[in-house]
């Protein structure tokens, strides 16, 4: 004869006492969910702190500075795009040397002299025409600068020396006087030469 158990017929045996019933689901894919989400974590923020030491370190790294340009770095060279007195220097199709620059208080000839409202700077030059086609030279194209960037242009002289509307030929050259009248004690600095007919920039002649 068998006995009932004690919760009695139709009710479900309770595990001994001091044990506990058995889950019903398993654990461990959420412990391994949670350990990877943890070292995700630790390598963004390893990340994160590498980030901002490697740009405090740029920071505070001063940048080099640029030396400033000064006559001594460049060693006061002139402008490589102009010419002393006595050197040929080329615009367009005009070779141009400046010989010499004169100071007067008059010039022409005894029937035609002029009386300077300053003093004049008279500017001997050689003009020589290294294109292919015959050319006019005139002493218009020509203007003076001083130490102050003042421009001076020249006077219009009929005399036969003066470079006034001069046409030259391929080849030839010319060897004439441009007359200014400046300032007295004008200190001049440069010499510019133009040609008319082009739009190139002017030959610079340093008169220092």
């Amino acid at each position: 004869m068998h006995e009932n158990p004690p919760n009695g017929p139709g009710y479900p045996q309770q595990p001994p006492y001091g044990q506990r019933p058995p889950r019903g689901g398993k654990a461990w894919p959420w412990v391994l969910l949670g350990c990877g989400i943890s070292a995700l974590l630790v390598i963004l923020l390893v990340f994160a702190c590498t980030a901002v030491i490697l740009s405090v370190d740029s920071g505070t790294a001063p940048a080099p500075s640029e030396p400033e340009a000064t006559e001594e770095s460049t060693g006061g060279e002139e402008d490589p795009g102009s010419v002393g007195v006595g050197e040929p220097g080329t615009v367009s199709q005009w070779q141009v040397t400046v010989n010499g620059i004169e100071t007067a208080s008059t010039y022409g000839g005894q029937f035609s002299q002029e009386q300077a409202q300053g003093e004049f700077r008279i500017v001997n030059m050689t003009v020589e025409n290294t294109g292919s086609e015959a050319t006019v030279f005139d002493s218009s194209a020509i203007s003076l600068v001083d130490g102050e960037g003042n421009e001076y242009s020249s006077n219009t002289m009929l005399e036969d020396e003066s470079l006034f509307l001069e046409q030259i030929n391929p080849g030839n050259q010319v060897s004439g006087t441009v007359v200014f009248d400046v300032p007295e004690g004008t200190e001049v600095t440069e010499i510019r030469v133009e040609d008319m007919w082009s739009f190139e920039e002017p030959l610079v002649i340093r008169a220092e």
